[in-house]
């Protein structure tokens, strides 16, 4: 199936979005209250940290990054549609939504900050039909210095595997529009860069700078290359409208790790989930100021 970026409306609440200016005449890209460099290892765990600056740029092999414009278009498979689902979180006064992708049989991940502080969690996506199919999930993993949630639910969900990414590739942010409409957004990956302090909160993050127009309820949605999931989106960009941010695959396999799942790398570098334990559970979901 294949899809324009033809929808350019805002709605959900969950994307965050990052203060950032753009020197478009000089084609240098600045993050103010952010820490960006060019991060050294693209599959490292995501567990380093880097002192805070006040305003950097993000260099390339050639000087400042040049951004054009995204992907006219980007084909998807209905195969990895169907493993993407809308979490709707419930608690904290209106629902919260967002989106999530199916990793493993019953395993799920999403966005931290979209659950945060939630009582009950629910998840729909299309099993084929009409209509979306809706379950309840359990929240059994969640690091809100990532952004990240694992979710363990019995709805029959077919998992994505997790490549490798490739820097200058053609990809998609797919995610649930107002906890019900599928969007997919072309996306071209960019950069991974180092990035702290981008709530505020001084930690350090490995971020996908895309070319790409995240829309608002898309958080928590895989960035997809290839039909494999190669990151997660985040955020968008506070101003220009083609600049979005996706977590890495590196903090997505760290987050899975310190979740205790057994996760590894196959002979193609994609990553392989082994098992899960019988048993994941987490005693506290936050609260509602992470949202």
């Amino acid at each position: 199936m294949t899809l324009a970026a033809a929808s350019r409306r805002r709605h959900e609440r969950p994307v965050r979005r990052l203060v950032l200016w753009a020197a478009r005449s000089f084609g240098a890209v600045l993050l103010v209250g952010a820490m960006v460099a060019c991060a050294a290892d693209p599959d490292d765990s995501g567990r380093g940290r880097s002192p805070v600056a006040t305003v950097a740029s993000i260099p390339s092999a050639d000087g400042p990054v040049w951004l054009g414009a995204p992907p006219a278009a980007v084909t998807v498979d209905d195969g990895v549609l169907a493993s993407v689902v809308s979490v709707h979180a419930f608690g904290c006064g209106p629902v919260s939504h967002g989106s999530g992708f199916a990793v493993a049989s019953g395993l799920l991940v999403g966005s931290a900050h979209v659950v945060a502080g939630a009582s009950s969690v629910e998840i729909a996506w299309n099993a084929g039909g009409d209509e979306l199919v809706t379950a309840s999930a359990d929240i059994v993993g969640f690091d809100p210095e990532r952004d990240l949630v694992l979710l363990r639910s019995d709805a029959a969900v077919p998992p994505l595997r997790i490549e490798r990414v490739r820097y200058g590739s053609t990809a998609a942010v797919i995610g649930y529009l107002q906890g019900e409409r599928l969007e997919v957004t072309p996306a071209r990956i960019e950069h991974l860069v180092r990035a702290s302090g981008l709530w505020g909160d001084g930690i350090g993050r490995n971020v996908y700078f895309l070319a790409a127009d995240v829309q608002k309820g898309q958080s928590g949605g895989p960035l997809v290359d290839r039909g494999g999931v190669v990151g997660v989106a985040f955020a968008t960009a506070t101003g220009p409208d083609d600049i979005g941010y996706a977590l890495s695959r590196g903090e997505l396999l760290g987050f899975l790790t310190s979740s205790g799942v057994d996760v590894g790398i196959d002979y193609r570098g994609d990553a392989v989930i082994h098992a899960q334990p019988a048993s994941l559970g987490v005693t506290s979901s936050g609260d509602c100021r992470l949202r």
